[in-house]
């Protein structure tokens, strides 16, 4: 008889659906807020989009400071330059507008605001969050992260030149408005990391050690909708795909927390370090090879993938192969195309391993030589 128990939480109210965005106003006015910090980044004020939503906000009379200089990988500094904002600008609501980094960042602004110290004081399995901070409201504007619907951020230290994670329920959005019209206007290069971030959370969730039947029913339709659908977003723009991408994202979001995540997660936070590769990227690239070196511990669970997307042959190696086809055709560039030093690997396989690495869950142990190994195959394929 299976003894296991199993544990489930999700602490964010989510809609999902295409113009939820123009809520923002009505649940502005639920929470009585009078002044909101909009979080983001350059190129989505550039691109227009900031405007939009700022119009919607001060149509519900509601006030307006926009934070834009969150970069790729909000940074240590980001954290407290918000943070900054909130106590000179009188702000009693926080709207984050992007993808996963001006999430991240706003997140940790709303908590650290009212918990004090430096964010660095409350990396995991250190410090912990013990206040709620400004209320939350989340845009997403792009398909991968999953952020939307998580309690966790993932901040750089610059000095350090190493990223760190948060997880606390206090930094969990109070409501996220997840709407596929903000992806519309994606560039293809982005719609690809972004949705091979989503579909890295769904196949890791899915044989993560921590996984339930419940978070594997969700990452086992995340992955489908993905799969099905990322191709025709990237190569066409397709807006009627967008809609499922987006929604796998959401629901990827939804289960990594619960079920844990692996060793793409647990090795790509150095490999994007080191040669500043956008985290979505890293993940594809690192994608195949932790595949198939868990073939051994989860090979049940990857035939299980391949039975779901309905693939000729359920043989793990053939599943791989057809990833890998399916991320050239997408336009996911190979570790050799860029500046690499593998003489690097040991130390990025010392970054990588530690008691609150994603190796960790992952369904097969990682020593440091199976990480230099997986670097290795990554550069060499």
């Amino acid at each position: 008889m299976n003894n296991r128990s199993y544990r489930f939480f999700m602490p964010t109210h989510l809609q999902f659906g295409t113009g939820v965005t123009k809520k923002i106003g009505e649940i502005l006015a639920e929470l009585n807020s009078k002044r909101v910090l909009v979080v983001t980044d350059g190129g989505l004020v550039a691109a227009g989009l900031i405007d939009t939503i700022t119009n919607l906000i001060h149509e519900s009379g509601k006030e307006t400071v926009v934070f834009s200089e969150i970069k790729p990988n909000p940074t240590v500094g980001n954290v407290h330059k918000g943070v900054e904002l909130i106590d000179s600008g009188n702000i009693d609501t926080i709207v984050a507008v992007g993808g996963g980094s001006p999430i991240d960042a706003a997140k940790a602004i709303s908590a650290l605001s009212v918990n004090g110290g430096s964010i660095r004081d409350y990396e995991l399995g250190k410090k912990e969050f013990s206040k709620q901070g400004p209320p939350l409201i989340v845009i997403p504007t792009t398909a991968g992260t999953g952020s939307e619907a998580t309690m966790a951020s993932v901040i750089m230290d610059e000095e350090a030149n190493r990223k760190f994670d948060i997880v606390s329920r206090y930094m969990a959005p109070h409501v996220s408005l997840v709407d596929p019209i903000s992806t519309y206007s994606l560039p293809p290069s982005l719609t690809a990391y972004t949705g091979m971030d989503a579909l890295t959370h769904s196949i890791e969730g899915y044989t993560a050690t921590l996984a339930s039947p419940l978070t594997d029913a969700i990452h086992l339709k995340a992955i489908t909708l993905v799969w099905n659908n990322l191709e025709k977003a990237v190569i066409d723009g397709d807006r009627e795909s967008r809609e499922p991408v987006m929604m796998g994202s959401m629901m990827a979001g939804i289960g990594f927390p619960n079920s844990g995540l692996g060793a793409v997660h647990g090795l790509c936070y150095a490999l994007g370090c080191r040669y500043n590769l956008g985290h979505g990227l890293a993940n594809a690239i690192l994608l195949p090879h932790v595949m198939r070196f868990n073939i051994p511990a989860a090979g049940d669970k990857l035939r299980g993938i391949g039975a779901a997307l309905g693939l000729k042959d359920d043989d793990p190696e053939f599943l791989i192969e057809e990833l890998v086809t399916f991320q050239a055709r997408i336009g996911i560039p190979k570790l050799s195309t860029f500046d690499i030093d593998t003489e690097d690997f040991s130390a990025m396989a010392e970054e990588s391993l530690g008691e609150f690495s994603n190796c960790n869950t992952n369904p097969r142990e990682v020593g440091l030589e199976d990480a230099v190994s997986i670097f290795r195959n990554a550069a060499e394929a």
